[in-house]
């Protein structure tokens, strides 16, 4: 059988194998000779810093009422964080809110519930560069009136940094895979024709949405390490 003959059937039974999600393609079609692969890089490292939303809602008969409350609670939640380390320029508030509260229907009311009262939010996003630390201060923040925390997660200060460690790893990925396809088919590998790249990370450390109340001891946090990838799609000439 000619080679290219032999490349056609060896390209059919891939595609048959294949899901339909697959990047590998061996092309041998008259002057167009090339094999097109994805591959991948990984790096692990341990994160940099924590980030955590904290908040405090507070009640009150009037608006007035509940957002003088508030105030004050927030306040002394903010003062409690710059109290422990944290910078200013690392504090943002990032959610405030009020909303009206309404009394409980009676089984077959037929009135409208009437206001009773006022709710207000205030949160704040508070990044933490000494990780060990954060347990502590959630458990002080609790203390200082915070009755809520969520959105726990970790960064770096220099993702760049890692994703160019990542990088040569997905190139040689995709050659190497480049180079099985091609054995197989009983051709060589030559020059790199095109590379395009696709970047990310595993999503963070993530809770919802929970209120609590005082602990006995500062809460577990683990940061643990984050996998960043490469993605890279590179298309190589063929060669006999």
């Amino acid at each position: 059988m000619r080679p290219s003959l032999f490349l056609m059937a060896f390209l059919t039974a891939l595609a048959a194998a294949s899901s339909a999600h697959a990047v590998e393609r061996l092309v041998d079609i008259g002057a167009d000779r090339r094999i097109e692969v994805r591959g991948e890089g990984v790096v692990s490292a341990a994160p940099d810093f924590a980030q955590v939303t904290i908040g405090v809602t507070s009640a009150g008969r009037n608006a007035g009422e509940a957002m003088a409350a508030n105030a004050k609670a927030a306040n002394a939640l903010v003062s409690l964080i710059k109290a422990e380390g944290v910078a200013p320029a690392d504090i943002q508030t990032s959610n405030l809110s009020i909303s009206p509260t309404f009394s409980q229907t009676s089984p077959g009311q037929t009135s409208a519930p009437t206001i009773n009262g006022y709710s207000v939010s205030n949160n704040v996003t508070v990044i933490v560069r000494d990780i060990p630390r954060l347990g502590a201060l959630l458990d002080k923040a609790v203390t200082a009136g915070a009755n809520s925390i969520y959105g726990i997660g970790f960064g770096h200060n220099d993702p760049s940094a890692l994703l160019d460690k990542a990088r040569p790893l997905a190139v040689a990925d995709a050659r190497r895979k480049a180079e099985i396809y091609a054995d197989a088919g009983g051709v060589k590998i030559g020059g790199l024709m095109t590379l395009t790249e696709e970047s990310g990370r595993e999503a963070p450390v993530a809770f919802s949405r929970a209120t609590i109340g005082a602990s006995p001891a500062p809460p577990p946090i683990e940061a643990g390490e984050d996998r960043l990838t490469v993605t890279v799609t590179a298309r190589f000439e063929l060669t006999q």
